[in-house]
């Protein structure tokens, strides 16, 4: 019986070697599972200052609520008879030591929603379900409406202390028509703004 399995054992060793080698004694190539491809991508820049909280897009996103039209001001004064709907909402920047910065806002650059014409205000998204004849006004920190419309006024300078410097800003939902031309619905807007030091 020992021989038999002694016979046994060299015969699959035999076997087991001649499957791992190919014609010519090379061994056999091992099969593949299938390959790919890792993409990695990015940018260097060199920016001095930067906005927290604004991820990799550099995107902010400000929640403005649920608001009844009873309760919005008009464009000429938000805060007149209308609330708040986003009240000191902060944008931190941190820069460079050393640097003075502005925020410029742009909101006719490109994907801005504009302003309302003949007005200081931001122009809401149209299209089906929108509201209508409303508009977003931008508050400063001491509650004056910030005139979107001229690019000189729409530059908030900020005093940097050690390299941070924090910008509180409100926003108020207001109308800009008659009170019974608007229309209730969605009133998203987006306010493309940009960096600038010195």
């Amino acid at each position: 019986m020992k021989k038999l399995s002694l016979a046994l054992l060299t015969l699959s060793m035999f076997a087991a070697t001649g499957a791992a080698y190919a014609a010519g004694g090379d061994p056999v190539a091992p099969v593949k599972a299938g390959s790919g491809t890792i993409n990695f991508t990015g940018v260097i820049n060199n920016d001095a200052c930067s906005v927290e909280g604004a991820g990799l897009n550099k995107n902010i996103s400000v929640e403005m609520g649920e608001v009844s039209i009873k309760d919005m001001g008009t464009a000429a004064a938000p805060i007149g008879s209308g609330k708040l709907s986003a009240e000191n909402f902060d944008m931190k920047i941190n820069c460079n030591a050393g640097t003075k910065v502005a925020m410029l806002f742009e909101p006719t650059r490109g994907a801005g929603t504009g302003i309302v014409a003949g007005t200081k205000v931001l122009n809401v998204i149209g299209g089906l379900g929108a509201a209508k004849n409303v508009g977003i006004a931008l508050l400063d920190a001491n509650g004056a409406i910030i005139d979107l419309s001229s690019p000189a006024a729409a530059k908030i300078e900020s005093n940097l202390q050690d390299s941070n410097a924090t910008l509180k800003f409100s926003a108020a939902y207001v109308t800009t028509a008659a009170l019974d031309t608007v229309v209730a619905g969605r009133a998203d807007a987006t306010l493309p703004f940009t960096l600038q030091y010195e």
